[in-house]
């Protein structure tokens, strides 16, 4: 099967390989600016993967609109929060969410300092010390030079909770730590999850909301997801380098090179552009794109050695012009062929499938194009410098 038949018209792809040089070196800058621009503002859509926070799947009984449901979250102080729907319904009219708050305690940081405060105003100088760690969940420590009763705490809790706004704190548990003589006390609130939940089912009651999934990662696990994250994208490009410089020689490996990093900084700058959400579905799909890329430019360099050797008569631009004509059936019917199975995910899929087929899509355009104007433009810009050195 042909689309294009190369020895009845040749199209001169090397030719153009300065506008096109142009246009991905504007696109590349365009896309370097948004993210900083993105990432100054603090607007870059970090998944709970990267970010931290409380991710939970919530059913109703009946079709219950996202505004509703996120003016319930909002009510709860979470104004940093993502509602997602997660499914279509059915015939009984049913709901789904994923509701995304950027916290997996209770307590904010300025809640917390509130709450430290009403608490030496309470206790004054038996207050020894106060600990909280918003990593750690809907608990705090805190500790008394003398002796205080646990209904004598949970009353000055529950006191301080009108004053701040925060009602859970009028229903605690409070367990002592270590020895009875160091007075110390472990707090321990009700979670994120059971805020949200019981907080729809007083809203909602007819549809009678349920939580199918609660799932939630730290901020400092998050920091470290992302780094690595980071890191197995760079791993993957030097290894691709070291490749093709043993598979064919120094002259193509930079090409193979500068074509990943021209993918992923596009596919990177057009989620920063959309506010689509960089998670660890994100990193894989960029892995995905980085080896589709690589593969189609590999058979284009074994095509473009091929007629090296076997054309010799004829300059560098011919011979790389003529081998991506001849591989330009393959090349397209391989692209067509995995946007066809991408298709279905567009499609259908919600959530972390539907960022996954966004960034697969995008990334097959980007690497096809990137294949036939970026790689082979490299090795062509490469041969003409390494002879103006020679000379």
């Amino acid at each position: 099967m042909e689309f294009f038949n190369p020895n009845s018209k040749k199209i001169d792809f090397i030719g153009k390989r300065k506008f096109f040089v142009l246009l991905s070196s504007a696109l590349v800058t365009a896309a370097v600016i948004v993210v900083i621009i993105k990432q100054l503002n603090g607007t870059i859509n970090w998944g709970i993967d990267f970010a931290g926070g409380t991710v939970i799947e919530m059913e109703f009984d009946k079709d219950i609109g996202a505004k509703e449901v996120r003016r319930v979250v909002t009510s709860l102080g979470y104004q940093k929060n993502v509602i997602q729907r997660a499914g279509i319904g059915n015939e009984k009219g049913k709901a789904e969410y994923l509701i995304r708050v950027e916290r997996i305690a209770i307590l904010s940081d300025t809640d917390s300092d509130n709450l430290k405060a009403g608490l030496k105003n309470a206790f004054g100088k038996k207050l020894l010390q106060y600990r909280f760690n918003k990593d750690s969940g809907d608990q705090f420590e805190v500790q008394f030079t003398e002796k205080i009763s646990i209904k004598e705490l949970k009353q000055a809790l529950a006191a301080l909770g009108d004053e701040i706004g925060k009602k859970d704190l009028a229903d605690v548990t409070v367990v002592p730590q270590g020895k009875e003589s160091q007075f110390r006390f472990m707090v321990l609130m009700t979670g994120v999850a059971t805020q949200i939940d019981k907080a729809m089912n007083e809203s909602f009651p007819d549809a009678k909301p349920s939580i199918r999934k609660v799932s939630f990662v730290g901020s400092q696990v998050g920091g470290k997801l992302r780094s690595d994250g980071i890191l197995a994208m760079i791993y993957a490009v030097a290894g691709i380098l070291a490749y093709v410089a043993f598979r064919f020689n120094l002259q193509f490996a930079p090409g193979a090179v500068v074509a990943l990093v021209h993918d992923s900084i596009l596919t990177i700058g057009f989620f920063a552009l959309f506010g689509l959400e960089f998670n660890l579905t994100f990193v894989a799909a960029i892995l995905t794109v980085i080896g589709y890329s690589v593969n189609d430019t590999i058979v284009i360099y074994d095509r473009i050695r091929e007629n090296m050797s076997r054309i010799r008569s004829q300059t560098l631009e011919k011979v790389v012009n003529s081998s991506l004509n001849e591989v330009l059936n393959r090349t397209v019917l391989t692209s067509v062929t995995t946007v066809l199975a991408l298709v279905g995910l567009l499609v259908m899929g919600f959530g972390e499938i539907l960022d996954f087929a966004i960034a697969m899509t995008f990334g097959v355009v980007v690497g096809t194009y990137s294949s036939i104007y970026v790689a082979s433009s490299m090795t062509i810009y490469l041969d003409t410098l390494t002879k103006k050195l020679r000379a």
